[in-house]
C-alpha cells in the first residue's frame, strides 16, 4: 500500500542513526507551505540533540513563514531580488523611505553585477552566515565591498520582514573592508589657475565668430553659480526664479541676495525624461538658503532680466523651456569648449563644489563648509574638503624654545 504524499506544512517520519561515538544524525522529509518538498538533516552529540536540531531547522523552514509574503524560504535569490527592487522602486516613486528612483537604479546595477550572478541560483534559506562569509571573502572585490554589503544587507532585512528568513545572517559577520582600500577618493583639487583657464576658454568659445544663433551663456553662468555657492550641479540646474531673492532679510535691518536651494534635476525615463525633484539629496536633508557673492547675484539678475520666463520657471533652460541635461553640459565642456586646454581632459562642474567647500573650510572650519554644501561635517571632510599638507608656521616658537641648546 503506497504512502500518502506529504501535504504543505507536513513532516515525514524522523529517522536517527549513530554515525560514530558522540555523533548522531537525524533526518526527515518535509513539504513547506508553498508545496516544495525537500529533505533536512542535522547532527548532534546525542540522539536527542540531533532531533532537537532537526526540529529547530524544520520550524524555520516550515512554521516560520508569512503566508501573505511575496517570497518564501524556497524562492530563488534571483527572483527575490527582483521582487525586492520592484518594491523599492514603487516606494521611491511614492516618497516612502530614503531612497529615490536614481538610487534604486544603482541598487539594481550592483545586484545584477555582484549578487545575482553568484548567489542567484541559491534558495533564500541557503543564505547562511557561512555561505555569505565565503561570498564576501572570495567573490566580492575590495573596491565593491561597501556597496555590495549595504545593498545585500538591506535585501536580507527585507527577507526577514517577509518571513522568508528567521534571522539576519549578515549581522554577525565581520567587516571585510580592506585597510588599504580608500572608500571614496576626493575630487581632484581645483585651483584658482584652473578656474581662470576654464573661464577664459568659455569666453573664447562665446566670442568666436560662427553662423547661427548667439552662443549660450549657460556654461559661464553655471561655473560662476557653482563656484559662488558650492551647490551640486543638479541643484544649480533646478533653480527657479522663485528661488532667488535679491533682497532677503537675513538679520534685522540687513538684506542680502540669497538662493533657496530646494530641488535638483534628475532623469527618469518612465516619468518623461528630465524633471525637477522637489527636494535635494537625502529627501531634503540638504535643503538650504545660501547668501550669494556679488558676482553671482549680478549674473542672476542679468539672466532674469534678459531671458523670457518659461513654463518651468527655470533659471537655466533650453530654448524650448525644458530643463538642461547635466550630462550634455559636461560633454560639451569636455569635448568642445575645453578640448584644447590643460583642464579639458578632467574638468567637470562638480569639481567647483569641492573647491569652494575647501575655501570655506580653510577660513571658517569644516562645520561651516558642510552647512554651505548641504552635507554633514563627516561627509564634507571625507569627500570634498582638501586639507592642506603644509603645517602651520611655528618655526619661530620652536627656535625660541630649543635654539639655545644648539648655540644659535
Amino acid at each position: 500500500m503506497s504512502r500518502n504524499p506529504l501535504q504543505p506544512g507536513e513532516i515525514g517520519k524522523i529517522r536517527t542513526v549513530q554515525i560514530r561515538p558522540g555523533l548522531w544524525r537525524a533526518d526527515a522529509s518535509y513539504c513547506d507551505r508553498s508545496g516544495t518538498k525537500g529533505r533536512c538533516r542535522k547532527t548532534g552529540r546525542t540522539e536527542t540533540a540531533s532531533r532537537r536540531a532537526l526540529a529547530d531547522e524544520l520550524k524555520e523552514r516550515i512554521e516560520f513563514e508569512n503566508l501573505n509574503s511575496l517570497v518564501t524560504t524556497a524562492s530563488l535569490v534571483n527572483e527575490a531580488v527582483d521582487i525586492y527592487l520592484m518594491n523599492r522602486m514603487d516606494d521611491a516613486r511614492n516618497g516612502i523611505g530614503r531612497a529615490n528612483p536614481r538610487s534604486v537604479k544603482i541598487y539594481r546595477s550592483v545586484a545584477e553585477n555582484w549578487i545575482k550572478p553568484i548567489l542567484g541560483e541559491l534558495q533564500v534559506r541557503q543564505l547562511t552566515p557561512g555561505r555569505l562569509d565565503t561570498y564576501f571573502r572570495n567573490d566580492v572585490p575590495p573596491t565593491r565591498y561597501a556597496d555590495v554589503r549595504k545593498i545585500l544587507h538591506a535585501f536580507i532585512k527585507w527577507l526577514v520582514v517577509q518571513g522568508a528568513l528567521r534571522r539576519d545572517p549578515v549581522t554577525n559577520l565581520q567587516s571585510y573592508q580592506r585597510k588599504n582600500i580608500q572608500k571614496r577618493s576626493k575630487d581632484r583639487e581645483f585651483t584658482i589657475e584652473d578656474l581662470k583657464t576654464v573661464l577664459a576658454a568659455i569666453e573664447g568659445w562665446m566670442t568666436r565668430k560662427r553662423p547661427g544663433p548667439r552662443p549660450s551663456t549657460n556654461y559661464r553662468d553655471l561655473v560662476l553659480l557653482i563656484a559662488g555657492t558650492a551647490c551640486r550641479p543638479g541643484e544649480a540646474l533646478a533653480l527657479r526664479r522663485c528661488d532667488i531673492d535679491l533682497n532677503c532679510t537675513v538679520a534685522p535691518g540687513t538684506t542680502k541676495p540669497v538662493a533657496h536651494i530646494t530641488g535638483t534635476v534628475v532623469y527618469d525615463a518612465e516619468l518623461g525624461g528630465l524633471l525637477r525633484q522637489p527636494h535635494t539629496k537625502g529627501h531634503g536633508a540638504g535643503d538650504r538658503t545660501v547668501i550669494l557673492p556679488t558676482f553671482v547675484a549680478a549674473m542672476l539678475r542679468e539672466r532674469m532680466m534678459a531671458a523670457a520666463p518659461n513654463e518651468n520657471d527655470a533659471i537655466f533652460a533650453t530654448r524650448t523651456g525644458n530643463w538642461l541635461s547635466l550630462n550634455n553640459i559636461n560633454t560639451r565642456l569636455r569635448d568642445s569648449i575645453l578640448k584644447d586646454t590643460d583642464v579639458g581632459a578632467w574638468f567637470e562642474l562638480r569639481l567647483l563644489r569641492s573647491a569652494t567647500g575647501t575655501v570655506v573650510a580653510n577660513e571658517f572650519g569644516a562645520e561651516a563648509a558642510a552647512a554651505q554644501m548641504g552635507n554633514t561635517r563627516e561627509i564634507a571632510e571625507s569627500h570634498y574638503i582638501h586639507k592642506s599638507r603644509l603645517a602651520p608656521d611655528r618655526a619661530a616658537q620652536i627656535q625660541d624654545a630649543w635654539g639655545t641648546a644648539f648655540g644659535s
